[in-house]
């Protein structure tokens, strides 16, 4: 399998969504409070948090796993910044994850010949690596999908029945 032109595209627009998406989960949160609804405020930030939590743990276990299958176990320092930059609103694990995947992406997309000699049995595809950090960060969305977003879409579902108003930010 191929990483391709499009799957870089794609890999752009999933970068586009989740920073938009972290934009509108933090003004969402602001207007609950904002409005003194400070309920549905602690209610946004708990799921935002939880789903961060989460995502950030698997992220953490999986780097510390590719860092042993490449054999460089004693690279700490990876570790400790993927620890250091779990905060509290914005999901910088995925954020550096896509930023390594659209990095190497855009090299195997663009730039990579696949009509170099493989001299070596054990020489690692870099397709194969791309596709595998894209795999990767799908599931990490995936997770934050069923531990942040459905819980929000709850959320908002019970304010606008409560409450029978809808605002432009609850959309």
């Amino acid at each position: 399998m191929k990483y391709t032109k499009h799957n870089f595209m794609m890999s752009v627009l999933g970068i586009i969504i989740l920073i938009s998406d972290l934009i509108v989960d933090i003004w969402v949160f602001v207007r609950f409070f904002h409005e003194g609804q400070y309920v549905f405020g602690v209610l946004t930030l708990s799921f935002m948090l939880l789903g961060t939590l989460v995502v950030h743990c698997f992220s953490y276990s999986w780097l510390k796993a590719d860092l042993k299958k490449a054999g460089q176990e004693s690279q700490h320092y990876f570790l400790l910044l993927h620890c250091l930059q779990g905060e509290v609103f914005i999901n910088k694990c995925l954020l550096y994850r896509y930023w390594f995947a659209l990095k190497k992406g855009y090299y195997v997309a663009f730039k990579y010949s696949s009509k170099t000699n493989n001299f070596m049995e054990e020489q690692i595809d870099p397709h194969k690596e791309v596709i595998d950090r894209v795999t990767d960060l799908s599931m990490l969305r995936l997770f934050e999908t069923y531990l942040e977003v459905c819980p929000q879409l709850v959320l908002q579902l019970y304010v606008l029945l409560e409450y029978g108003q809808v605002n432009f930010y609850q959309c």
